[in-house]
């Protein structure tokens, strides 16, 4: 009984320190400040050379231009300026977010969902893109019905999709150098807490080190994906002139099983599968 309960305590000090290392990583400002009344936000630029100042003053210039066209009215004109930033190399969640609010004005649902997806892969603990996204998805045509509950592993594995790479990358570099610290402490000490500090900070550098590598994997090379077209066949094969299986609209969400030329293979929420044209839909992937 002693030993049941001397595992128990074990474990529940692990979870109780990765919890409160995720409140740390969540609360301390590792990401970006959110002002959560406003429709536009300004990300904070990294600090640059001096070599690097004008490409910045154009960045700061463009941004905001698009964040004058929105507050204007004219939102095709500052997704177009949002859209140039972004294929400038600018990768951040808030111009994401901006862009997403300019094509649900818009009307563009597929590209509203696809950026507010993109947006969450940066930026995952901000409730207002939670809010819009799940906004957008309730004006689609299509209603595709999931097969099982993926909320448990977001429970279980809080810290996994409650941070984005950058914060896991942080918080393993944080407890891989706890680790060393009290690797070399405990060569001197024996102490019994020295050596749970010891063991923990193991234990919970492997899990962010391994986390780091599964969110990189699940940023950079995401397979969801939306359709950005009115109409789009999705066919038994990846020729137009295969069979029309079932028709999606704009905005329906999917998975990429597979490519082939200009066809992904698909595959739906209900486990349909199918072919479609990769010009018909957008890719919720960002380049790192």
């Amino acid at each position: 009984m002693a030993v049941v309960q001397r595992t128990f305590n074990r474990c529940s000090a692990l979870l109780l320190t990765l919890y409160t290392v995720y409140l740390l990583c969540a609360s301390t400002g590792i990401t970006q400040s959110v002002n959560a009344t406003q429709d536009t936000r300004t990300p904070e630029a990294p600090k640059a050379s001096k070599g690097e100042r004008l490409a910045e003053e154009a960045f700061h210039r463009l941004f905001f231009q698009a964040n004058q066209s929105y507050l204007e009215g004219s939102y095709a004109k500052a997704a177009e300026l949002y859209e140039q930033i972004v294929n400038s190399g600018h990768v951040n969640g808030h111009i994401f977010y901006n862009l997403a609010n300019c094509n649900i004005r818009m009307n563009h649902l597929g590209k509203a969902i696809l950026n507010y997806q993109k947006a969450l892969l940066l930026i995952p603990r901000d409730e207002d893109c939670k809010a819009n996204l799940r906004y957008a998805r309730q004006q689609t045509m299509d209603r595709i019905e999931g097969v099982g509950d993926d909320s448990i592993w977001h429970t279980l594995a809080f810290w996994f999709f409650g941070l984005n790479f950058r914060e896991l990358l942080v918080c393993f570099l944080a407890l891989h150098a706890l680790f060393w610290v009290s690797f070399l402490i405990r060569l001197y000490y024996t102490k019994e807490w020295i050596k749970w500090v010891f063991a923990l900070s193991l234990i919970l550098s492997i899990a962010m080190g391994l986390s780091g590598i599964l969110k990189y994997r699940d940023t950079r090379y995401n397979k969801a994906g939306v359709i950005l077209a009115n109409e789009a066949n999705v066919r038994a094969g990846f020729t137009d002139q295969d069979t029309v299986l079932y028709v999606l609209h704009e905005g329906a969400e999917f998975l990429i099983v597979g490519e082939e030329k200009a066809w992904y293979k698909i595959q739906l929420k209900d486990g349909k599968k199918g072919w479609l044209r990769q010009e018909y839909a957008g890719r919720v992937a960002l380049p790192m």
